[in-house]
């Protein structure tokens, strides 16, 4: 197993799921899903580097992938990092 998939195993509450990272946040209000989504939008457009996100009511799916490469990468790492640091924020 690559290092980079080793180190998404360690990640808490991260699926990894072939090449992707996946992690469902529940909030109480849709209003505060939304606003997880623009920190983190703008935190991935610093990076250059989006993740795939999808809301349904007051859940929010984020998916980590480098599509370009179509494997994982440290960057996606990074962002299941940031994304949970956004939370956090």
């Amino acid at each position: 197993m690559s290092d980079v998939k080793t180190q998404a195993e360690k990640l808490d509450g991260w699926e990894l799921d072939g090449e992707k990272l996946k992690k469902t946040f529940k909030f109480d209000k849709y209003l505060e899903g939304i606003a997880f989504v623009q920190k983190l939008g703008v935190y991935a457009e610093s990076q250059q580097h989006h993740p795939g996100i999808s809301i349904n009511h007051t859940n929010v799916s984020v998916t980590w992938t480098t599509f370009s490469k179509k494997e994982l990468t440290e960057k996606d790492i990074a962002g299941a990092k940031a994304t949970d640091n956004v939370l956090k924020a």
